[in-house]
C-alpha cells in the first residue's frame, strides 16, 4: 500500500477536497485520446465528453432514449429515412453563443465529408441534414435507420460549435475545445489531469460542484490508495477484491454493480488457428464463466452465452453454452489438437483498464491450456489493440469490454460481427447482407427476432465468445450524493455534497 500511495503522491495532487466544499476529485483510469468527441469511439471517455459537450439525446438508467440537447424527434416518413428533430431553446456554448440547427448540420456534414470520423461509423447511413428552422432540422439517411435516435445518444454523437470551430480551426479547437455541457475545460495536462469548471449558463442550470478534477491514474492500486487517503473523493474501476475491505471503511461507500457492457473474447477470422469451428467451440465450452464471476466479480457479473446482456432485446434466454471440459476436449480433438499435441495461441489483455481484466485473462488462459490450447497472455493497451484490429493485424484472441450504453442488439451483435467495420475482428462476409436487412427493419418486433436468431447462430458458431456482463466498481467519500448507472457513466453534474 505504501508504494501505491507513493505513486499517488507523485502525481502532484493538491490537498483533499472538503466534504462541505464544491470541488470533486475523481481518480480515473484513462485519459481521452482526443478533444474532438466525434472522432473516436472511446467508451471509457464518455463521462468526460458528456460533461464538456453534453449529447443530442441521452440513454438513462432504464436504457431508454430521453431528450437532451434535442428536445423532441419524430420520423416524418414511413421508411425511416427522415428524422425531424427540434433542438432545445436557449442552449449556449461555453463562449456564450447560442446553439442552433446550423451547428447540428455543421457537425454531421463534417462527419459525412470526413469518413475517418467515428461519428460516420456510428451513423453509417447518415446522408444529409436539412435545416428547416433556427432550432429545427430533418436528418436524412440513405436507408431506413430505425435506431437513429439511439445513435444520437451514443458514442461520438455530439454537437460542435460551428462558428467557433471555423474561427479557430481544427488544430486550435483540439487545444481549446468548447461545448454546451455543464462544465467547461479549465486546464488540461495530457495523461495527468483534466480540470473542469462549472458552466454558469448551462441549460439545466449550473451544477452544484463548481470544480471537477479528473486525475488520470492508470494503476488500480493507486486509485484505491487515493480514495483511502482522501486525496480523491471518488475512485472508479478499482479491483473487486478491494470492495469488501473498502465497504468496512467508515469514511467510504463502495459498490460493485452490473452495467450495459459485455466482456468478450474477440476472435480474428483471418488467423488460421481460429478458422476451424471445432477450435472455437472447444475454447468456448472450456470457460467456466460462473467460476470467473465468483473468483473476480463477487458473483455480480452474469455469465453470457450470446452477445447481449441478460434481459436486453437481443438476449436468447433459452440458449446456454455450458461449461463442459470433457466436451471441450472432444471438440478440440476433431480439429486434431490435444494436451499432447496442443494448439499454441496468444491471448491479449489490457491491465487495469476494467476491473480484474488481466487476472481474468490469465484464468481463461489456464482453462484453455487444460484442454490442449496452450495460451500465452500478453499485455496490450487499448490503443494498440485498436491499431491492430483496425488494420486486421491482430494475431491472437483479445479480451475486450464492449460498450453499449443503449443495450440495443445493433450496437452489440450488429457492430461486433459486421465484417465491413474496422473494429470487427470476425469477418464473415455473408453477414453484411443479413445485418443490412436487420438494420433497415422498422418493425421492432421483427428486428429484435432477427437479432435473436443471429445471436443464436453466432453462439453456435462461436464467432465471438461472450464471457460475462461487465461490472463496474466505485468507491467514494461518505457525504457525497452519488448515483450509479448501468450505462457506466460518471456524471459529476448530478452529484453534490450533502
Amino acid at each position: 500500500m505504501g508504494l501505491a500511495l507513493g505513486a499517488a503522491l507523485m502525481m502532484g495532487w493538491g490537498a483533499a477536497s472538503q466534504a462541505a466544499g464544491s470541488e470533486l476529485k475523481i481518480a480515473f483510469p484513462v485519459d481521452i485520446p482526443s478533444w474532438d468527441p466525434t472522432s473516436v469511439t472511446f467508451p471509457a471517455g464518455q463521462s468526460i465528453y458528456k460533461a464538456v459537450f453534453d449529447s443530442p439525446l441521452f440513454v438513462g438508467d432504464d436504457l431508454q432514449v430521453a431528450p437532451r440537447l434535442i428536445e423532441s424527434w419524430e420520423w416524418v416518413d414511413e421508411q425511416g429515412k427522415a428524422l425531424k428533430v427540434k433542438l432545445r431553446d436557449k442552449v449556449k456554448f461555453h463562449d456564450g453563443s447560442d446553439m442552433t440547427a446550423e451547428d447540428l448540420k455543421f457537425t454531421f456534414d463534417r462527419a459525412i465529408n470526413k469518413k475517418t470520423l467515428a461519428l460516420n461509423g456510428m451513423l453509417p447511413t447518415l446522408k444529409s441534414v436539412e435545416v428547416t428552422g433556427p432550432l429545427e432540422a430533418i436528418i436524412h439517411f440513405s436507408s431506413p435507420t430505425p435506431t437513429a435516435p439511439k445513435g444520437l445518444a451514443f458514442l461520438s454523437a455530439y454537437i460542435l460549435p460551428k462558428a467557433y470551430f471555423e474561427k479557430v480551426g481544427e488544430e486550435q479547437f483540439l487545444k481549446r475545445p468548447i461545448g454546451a455541457g455543464p462544465y467547461k475545460l479549465s486546464d488540461y495536462q495530457r495523461g495527468s489531469r483534466i480540470t473542469l469548471e462549472a458552466f454558469e449558463d448551462y441549460w439545466q442550470g449550473a451544477p452544484d460542484l463548481k470544480q471537477v478534477v479528473f486525475e488520470i491514474v492508470p494503476d488500480s492500486s493507486a486509485r484505491v490508495a487515493a480514495v483511502e487517503s482522501g486525496r480523491a473523493d471518488v475512485s472508479v474501476q478499482i479491483p473487486v477484491r478491494e470492495i469488501s475491505r473498502l465497504e468496512k471503511n467508515p469514511k467510504l461507500e463502495a459498490k460493485v454493480y452490473p452495467y450495459s457492457e459485455i466482456y468478450i473474447l474477440q476472435m480474428p477470422s483471418y488467423v488460421d488457428s481460429f478458422k476451424d469451428v471445432h477450435v472455437r467451440r472447444a475454447m468456448n465450452m472450456a470457460i467456466d464463466k460462473a467460476g470467473l464471476s465468483r473468483a473476480f466479480y463477487k458473483n455480480v457479473a452474469q455469465p453470457l452465452s450470446v452477445l447481449a446482456t441478460k434481459g436486453s432485446p437481443g438476449d436468447v434466454p433459452d440458449l446456454n453454452i455450458p461449461f463442459d471440459k470433457k466436451a471441450a476436449v472432444e471438440e478440440l480433438a476433431k480439429a486434431g489438437y490435444s494436451t499432447q499435441n496442443p494448439l499454441t495461441i496468444t491471448l491479449y489483455s489490457t491491465n487495469n483498464t476494467f476491473p480484474s481484466d488481466y487476472d481474468l485473462a490469465r484464468a481463461v488462459a489456464q482453462m484453455w491450456s487444460q484442454i490442449g490450447v496452450q495460451t500465452t497472455v500478453e499485455e496490450i493497451t487499448v490503443a494498440k489493440y485498436l491499431e491492430l484490429s483496425h488494420s486486421s493485424k491482430l494475431t491472437g484472441v483479445m479480451l475486450y469490454s464492449w460498450a453499449n450504453a443503449t443495450g440495443d442488439p445493433e450496437i452489440f451483435t450488429g457492430r461486433i460481427l459486421d465484417p465491413r467495420l474496422r473494429f470487427s475482428t470476425w469477418k464473415e462476409e455473408r453477414l453484411a447482407g443479413t445485418l443490412d436487412e436487420l438494420n433497415r427493419q422498422m418493425d421492432e418486433e421483427k428486428r429484435v427476432a432477427g437479432y435473436q436468431a443471429l445471436n443464436r447462430e453466432a453462439a453456435q458458431q462461436a464467432w465471438s465468445l461472450p464471457v460475462l456482463q461487465s461490472i463496474s466498481t466505485i468507491a467514494y467519500k461518505k457525504g457525497l450524493k452519488l448515483n450509479t448507472y448501468q450505462t457506466g457513466y460518471i456524471l459529476p453534474q448530478e452529484y453534490s455534497w450533502q
